[in-house]
Protein backbone atom coordinates (compact mmCIF):
# COMPACT_ATOMS: atom_id res chain seq x y z
CA UNK A 1 0.00 0.00 0.00
CA UNK A 2 1.49 3.41 -1.08
CA UNK A 3 1.88 6.11 1.49
CA UNK A 4 -0.57 8.76 1.34
CA UNK A 5 0.54 12.40 2.53
CA UNK A 6 -0.78 14.18 5.46
CA UNK A 7 -1.52 17.13 3.38
CA UNK A 8 -4.31 15.08 1.25
CA UNK A 9 -5.92 13.72 4.43
CA UNK A 10 -9.23 15.13 5.68
CA UNK A 11 -9.76 13.68 9.19
CA UNK A 12 -13.27 13.84 10.33
CA UNK A 13 -12.48 11.57 13.47
CA UNK A 14 -11.03 14.04 16.60
CA UNK A 15 -10.56 13.15 19.87
CA UNK A 16 -9.16 15.08 22.86
CA UNK A 17 -6.83 13.79 25.21
CA UNK A 18 -5.84 15.10 28.29
CA UNK A 19 -1.85 14.99 28.85
CA UNK A 20 -1.45 13.72 32.97
CA UNK A 21 1.68 14.26 35.02
CA UNK A 22 3.35 11.09 34.25
CA UNK A 23 3.23 11.43 31.04
CA UNK A 24 5.88 14.34 31.20
CA UNK A 25 9.74 12.89 30.64
CA UNK A 26 12.64 14.10 32.65
CA UNK A 27 13.07 16.87 29.73
CA UNK A 28 9.58 18.38 30.49
CA UNK A 29 7.77 17.12 27.18
CA UNK A 30 5.26 14.94 26.16
CA UNK A 31 7.23 11.08 26.35
CA UNK A 32 7.38 9.13 23.40
CA UNK A 33 5.61 6.18 24.39
CA UNK A 34 2.98 7.98 25.26
CA UNK A 35 2.11 9.26 21.88
CA UNK A 36 1.21 5.59 20.90
CA UNK A 37 -1.43 5.25 23.88
CA UNK A 38 -3.41 8.18 22.61
CA UNK A 39 -3.01 7.18 18.95
CA UNK A 40 -4.83 3.74 20.56
CA UNK A 41 -7.31 5.90 22.41
CA UNK A 42 -7.99 7.50 18.86
CA UNK A 43 -7.91 4.50 16.91
CA UNK A 44 -10.85 2.45 19.26
CA UNK A 45 -13.13 5.84 19.57
CA UNK A 46 -12.76 6.65 15.67
CA UNK A 47 -14.04 2.42 15.89
CA UNK A 48 -16.74 2.92 18.24
CA UNK A 49 -17.86 5.92 16.29
CA UNK A 50 -18.78 4.31 12.84
CA UNK A 51 -19.78 1.11 14.70
CA UNK A 52 -22.45 2.93 17.09
CA UNK A 53 -20.54 2.09 19.88
CA UNK A 54 -20.40 -1.66 19.06
CA UNK A 55 -17.06 -2.28 18.41
CA UNK A 56 -15.45 -5.34 19.95
CA UNK A 57 -18.50 -7.60 19.62
CA UNK A 58 -17.95 -8.36 15.79
CA UNK A 59 -16.42 -11.57 14.61
CA UNK A 60 -13.34 -10.04 13.14
CA UNK A 61 -11.35 -6.50 14.15
CA UNK A 62 -8.62 -5.02 13.20
CA UNK A 63 -5.35 -5.14 14.55
CA UNK A 64 -1.85 -3.64 14.38
CA UNK A 65 0.48 -4.84 11.75
CA UNK A 66 2.83 -2.26 11.17
CA UNK A 67 2.94 1.50 12.75
CA UNK A 68 5.70 4.27 11.14
CA UNK A 69 5.62 7.36 13.70
CA UNK A 70 7.20 10.83 12.84
CA UNK A 71 7.52 13.05 15.84
CA UNK A 72 7.24 16.80 14.73
CA UNK A 73 7.78 18.90 17.67
CA UNK A 74 7.52 17.99 21.49
CA UNK A 75 4.58 18.40 23.72
CA UNK A 76 4.06 19.82 26.88
CA UNK A 77 1.86 19.56 30.01
CA UNK A 78 -0.11 22.47 29.32
CA UNK A 79 -0.90 21.98 25.62
CA UNK A 80 -4.30 20.71 24.80
CA UNK A 81 -3.85 17.81 22.57
CA UNK A 82 -6.54 15.91 20.24
CA UNK A 83 -5.59 12.80 17.97
CA UNK A 84 -7.01 12.87 14.41
CA UNK A 85 -7.66 9.83 13.15
CA UNK A 86 -8.64 8.30 9.05
CA UNK A 87 -8.56 4.89 7.10
CA UNK A 88 -7.57 6.06 3.81
CA UNK A 89 -7.08 2.85 2.15
CA UNK A 90 -8.74 -0.66 2.08
CA UNK A 91 -7.39 -3.61 1.07
CA UNK A 92 -8.65 -7.19 0.76
CA UNK A 93 -7.86 -8.13 4.36
CA UNK A 94 -6.37 -5.22 5.35
CA UNK A 95 -6.44 -0.90 5.78
CA UNK A 96 -4.52 1.66 5.93
CA UNK A 97 -5.24 4.05 9.05
CA UNK A 98 -3.27 7.75 9.30
CA UNK A 99 -3.50 9.64 12.72
CA UNK A 100 -1.84 13.37 13.93
CA UNK A 101 -1.95 14.62 16.98
CA UNK A 102 -2.42 18.28 16.88
CA UNK A 103 -2.85 21.38 19.77
CA UNK A 104 -5.19 23.39 19.88
CA UNK A 105 -3.26 25.81 17.57
CA UNK A 106 -3.17 23.23 15.03
CA UNK A 107 0.40 22.51 14.77
CA UNK A 108 1.03 18.63 14.52
CA UNK A 109 3.26 17.46 17.43
CA UNK A 110 2.93 13.49 15.95
CA UNK A 111 1.44 11.71 12.89
CA UNK A 112 1.16 8.36 12.12
CA UNK A 113 0.51 5.86 9.34
CA UNK A 114 -1.21 2.49 10.94
CA UNK A 115 -1.36 -0.82 8.70
CA UNK A 116 -3.95 -2.77 10.17
CA UNK A 117 -5.04 -6.75 8.86
CA UNK A 118 -8.60 -7.61 9.79
CA UNK A 119 -8.73 -11.03 11.53
CA UNK A 120 -10.81 -13.66 12.86
CA UNK A 121 -10.99 -12.60 16.37
CA UNK A 122 -11.62 -16.94 17.19
CA UNK A 123 -8.90 -18.34 14.80
CA UNK A 124 -6.43 -15.39 14.45
CA UNK A 125 -6.31 -15.79 10.40
CA UNK A 126 -6.70 -12.87 8.30
CA UNK A 127 -10.24 -12.30 6.88
CA UNK A 128 -12.11 -9.60 4.65
CA UNK A 129 -12.79 -6.57 5.02
CA UNK A 130 -16.63 -6.99 4.85
CA UNK A 131 -18.85 -4.86 2.49
CA UNK A 132 -20.71 -3.69 6.03
CA UNK A 133 -17.14 -2.19 6.96
CA UNK A 134 -16.24 -1.18 3.98
CA UNK A 135 -19.58 0.59 3.42
CA UNK A 136 -19.50 2.23 7.37
CA UNK A 137 -15.75 3.48 6.69
CA UNK A 138 -16.89 4.89 2.99
CA UNK A 139 -20.08 6.63 4.47
CA UNK A 140 -18.08 7.84 7.73
CA UNK A 141 -15.25 9.05 5.39
CA UNK A 142 -17.04 10.11 2.39
CA UNK A 143 -15.13 7.46 -0.11
CA UNK A 144 -15.77 4.77 -1.75
CA UNK A 145 -13.68 1.59 -0.52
Amino acid sequence: MKKIELENISFKHRLPVQIRFNDIDMFGHLNNTVYLQYFDLGKYNYFRSFMNGTFGSEPTAPVVANINVDFHKPAYIDDRLTVCTSVTEIAESSMVMNQIIINDRGDIKCSARVVMVNIDVKTGIPAPVSRQWRDKLGSFENRNF
